[in-house]
């Protein structure tokens, strides 16, 4: 019974597409996702030199958001409405979990402004949240150098699945568990609504980081990246600017697992793995180039339809090897890394050099000084002399006895 409640749930809202145009959304669905966690990776790592190897800590924060608030949530306000769930807490929370989302999906079907309002609940939630684990991150490791930094990290990125793994009631443990269709009052193909949405958040992200690192504190950041010491010799705080950053970006990343949360009407911690989520986004980084935010446009385009295409022909790309076909990304990001670096290591489109608006850089480079050096005066000592050429070579004439 269960079970068919299940497959309901996961086929009622999905209509019926060809196979090229549900690769179409679902290149469109990722690349949005990996646009917003690799802007925010660049954000960090190609400005502000930062190595953040925890990105899937951030994005599994969004995915445990909805599962474990915004469910909930729902529960409460669809009870309230008048429909009699089953119980769902303590252990009907996992079991009778395909029951509740079945008839909360009923209630929801008629419902676009509760939809559109537990989304932007969602996805408020998960950057408080995620800039807060970004927080909590910086605590023991931003004083760490880069090694240390990146090592830590990773460790985090796996402790976050294990949390997920062992406790039922954030994600349903290694079973996992649905989450109520926020889209079910759209007509059509809720994942075509989903991608769209994703795209547009992918889109105001690019602007946003686009405009805080052509500010006075995008400045700041390369300043860092360049020598930390001379920034903090300056009277600036380093560690407080790096943790801000941290923080800003992680809020940032946690969407792109909220937006996956309902793209699959679905969360399992198995769908946030390090390698996903942390791995891919860095090559997509490398690709098109740190610190440009149209050569991470260009990465994340490249690899994501790469990815995708590769998923789809599956069967036919196993047949030309002579290894299961599933360690084929693994081989494939491995290489690709290892030919970029050595080939392109800044990238499809190198990091631009630094204007600032308002200075003319061109009459600075080309600008000629005339100096005439029999105007100068004649020297009475040594220091005299040398004082008066330096007035000459300031534009500076003045009388000496």
């Amino acid at each position: 019974m269960l079970q068919n409640i299940a497959y309901g749930i996961l086929t009622s809202s999905v209509s019926a597409v060809s196979p090229d145009q549900r690769l179409i959304i679902d290149i469109a669905m990722y690349f949005g996702l990996f646009v917003i966690v690799a802007m925010a990776l660049n954000f960090q790592y190609g400005n502000a030199g930062i190595p953040n190897m925890g990105c899937a800590v951030q994005v599994i924060m969004g995915g445990f958001t909805v599962s474990a608030i915004t469910t909930r949530m729902i529960f409460i306000l669809v009870e309230g409405a008048g429909v009699n769930l089953l119980p769902w807490s303590g252990d009907g929370w996992t079991w009778n979990n395909p029951a509740n989302i079945s008839m909360t999906n009923t209630y929801l079907a008629d419902k676009m402004l509760f939809g559109v309002s537990m989304l932007l609940f969602s996805i408020a939630v998960s950057m408080v949240l995620g800039a807060i684990m970004g927080w909590i991150i910086a605590l023991p490791a931003i004083r760490l150098r880069a090694t240390y930094l990146m090592i830590v990290l990773i460790t985090m990125a796996d402790a976050s699945q294990i949390f997920g793994r062992n406790i039922p009631a954030i994600s349903g443990g290694t079973l996992g568990m649905f989450i109520p269709d926020i889209f079910r009052w759209y007509p059509g193909d809720r994942t075509v609504i989903t991608a769209v949405i994703t795209l547009l958040i992918g889109l105001i992200s690019f602007f946003i980081f686009r405009t805080m690192l052509n500010s006075p504190y995008g400045r700041l950041m390369r300043a860092i990246r360049e020598n930390e010491v001379t920034v903090g010799s300056v009277g600036k705080n380093v560690v407080g600017i790096r943790r801000n950053i941290l923080m800003f970006a992680s809020g940032i990343t946690a969407i792109s697992g909220t937006l996956l949360a309902f793209y699959f009407s679905y969360v399992v911690e198995a769908n946030y793995q390090r390698a996903f989520w942390t791995f891919w986004p860095w090559l997509m980084l490398i690709l098109g180039g740190p610190g440009n935010n149209a050569g991470t446009f260009l990465g994340c385009a490249l690899v994501t339809a790469m990815r995708r295409v590769i998923i789809v022909n599956k069967w036919l790309i196993e047949s030309l090897f002579f290894f299961p076909i599933a360690y084929f990304e693994q081989v494939l990001l491995g290489v690709l890394l290892i030919v970029v670096i050595i080939f392109r290591p800044n990238g499809l489109i190198p990091e631009k050099l630094l204007y600032i608006p308002g200075v003319n850089y061109t009459k600075m480079v080309n600008e000629e000084v005339k100096v005439d050096w029999r105007g100068a005066p004649k020297a009475r000592g040594a220091s005299s002399g040398f004082s008066g050429i330096f007035r000459t070579l300031g534009g500076r004439k003045e009388e000496t006895e």
